[in-house]
């Protein structure tokens, strides 16, 4: 019986001596901890990263981990996980953590009345007249008639009510759509991103390169009707909210200044993959504006 105790403790130092970074593992007495990913890896020392409390360096002399591979080893977080250089042991938040805090500022959750007062009730009216203005019977009527002008007097109500531009950037839209030529390329070009036949990521790089035209290729513009169209569907990036409710995720959302699709499509997996969290812990997100604006607050500090 000795021997084989020492046995197998022989064999879990030697899996511990094999461990190296990008190796996934969990730790045996701290299961709350989740799974984890090796970050670095020393003579003595491991640095890895837990979905469940985040970055922790570990003596090998003290600790042996279990290495998990297979199934087992996938995680989406450790998927998209920030760069190591990025990662503070400090900044982590969990969805848990992030749920508890939240839930301190809405007792009632998505459902609380000051939630819906603060966050949603402006997007609800703009997604209401966006149904209605920019619905694609009614767009693509306006369009083939010519009345560009139209378009972009529905497109600016639709953005005042839903209130999700800051002062500047609502004069920088309204200026860049004085001009015919630019009201019919910016009209051409909404009706083709919201109801084209295309794939979304086409349609939205055809969105980006109208949007250069027009010199309003920023984040804001890039996502602001899709959002309010598809509320279901699409976010609404406001650039400095999301990466820092990305980077406090440990999420790698690739971002970039300038709109594009490879940063827009890793924000939609963190939506994803946060909405799976919340439906986890109990909370009912109805929609984007819900999980974006729960994006958001983790953000905060």
């Amino acid at each position: 019986m000795i021997k084989l105790t020492a046995f197998l403790l022989k064999e879990a130092e030697i899996k511990m001596s094999n461990l190296t970074s990008g190796d996934r593992v969990v730790h045996p007495n701290q299961k709350e901890w989740g799974l984890g990913k090796v970050l670095s890896a020393t003579p003595d020392n491991l640095d890895i990263f837990f979905v469940g409390v985040g970055r922790k360096r570990l003596s090998r002399s003290f600790i042996k981990l279990d290495k998990v591979e297979g199934a087992g080893s996938k995680h989406r977080l450790l998927d998209n996980l920030i760069e190591t250089s990025q990662i503070s042991s400090d900044d982590f938040i969990s969805v848990p953590m992030a749920v508890e805090r939240f839930m301190r500022s809405y007792p009632d959750g998505f459902e609380d009345a000051g939630f819906i007062k603060n966050t949603r009730d402006a997007t609800v009216r703009g997604h209401k007249f966006c149904t209605q203005l920019l619905a694609k019977e009614e767009l693509c009527r306006l369009v083939d008639d010519g009345c560009f002008e139209a378009v972009c007097d529905r497109a600016r109500h639709v953005e005042s009510t839903a209130n999700l531009l800051t002062k500047s950037e609502r004069k920088a839209f309204q200026d860049a759509l004085e001009l015919p030529a630019c009201q019919k390329l910016f009209s051409v070009a909404l009706a083709d991103l919201l109801y084209g036949a295309e794939a979304d990521e086409a349609r939205f790089k055809h969105f980006l390169r109208t949007l250069g035209i027009l010199h309003l290729n920023k984040w804001s513009f890039a996502t602001l009707f899709s959002f309010i169209r598809y509320p279901q569907q699409h976010a609404f990036i406001k650039a400095s909210a999301i990466q820092n409710g990305a980077k406090a995720l440990c999420w790698r959302i690739n971002y970039k200044p300038e709109p594009n699709w490879k940063t827009y499509d890793a924000v939609l997996r963190l939506y994803s993959y946060v909405r799976t969290n919340l439906l986890e812990e109990g909370l009912m997100p109805r929609d984007m504006a819900d999980i974006q604006s729960f994006i958001w607050s983790v953000g905060q500090k």
